[in-house]
């Protein structure tokens, strides 16, 4: 499956990038990317955790072939190389605010009166 989506996704890229790029310098910068994701998706990583790796290796291949590339890449090509990573940002934040609750609740911090006896404490005043 992973195979497939990396032969679409490099003859996509190719025909969406300029002449000077070509397949065969796109199918390596994509391959570990790939590799990397198919390895998450067979080790069955939580679907937050997977999204969010998928987008910031996808933003991580638009940089390699930004910086492989003779001639600069149509600036649609790095919103689209952002876009994962801003939709998966906002949908995290809908669902935490979504949450029951509302807003995060502050840590739980032990008070003082809640902490255990120390060896070191001051012995105490009363009679045994």
């Amino acid at each position: 499956m992973f195979l497939s989506l990396w032969l679409l996704a490099s003859m996509i890229l190719d025909a969406l990038t300029p002449p000077e790029l070509n397949f065969y310098m796109i199918g390596p910068i994509i391959a570990p990317a790939v590799i990397i994701t198919g390895f998450l998706y067979w080790l069955r990583i939580p679907s937050r955790d997977f999204v969010l790796v998928s987008a910031a290796i996808w933003m991580v291949c638009e940089m390699m072939l930004e910086m492989i590339t003779p001639k600069p890449l149509s600036p649609l090509l790095a919103v689209a190389a952002v876009a994962p990573l801003l939709v998966a940002g906002i949908l995290m934040h809908i669902q935490h605010w979504r949450r029951p609750g509302g807003r995060a609740r502050p840590s739980d911090a032990a008070s003082i009166t809640e902490l255990p006896a120390s060896s070191n404490a001051m012995p105490s005043r009363h009679p045994f």
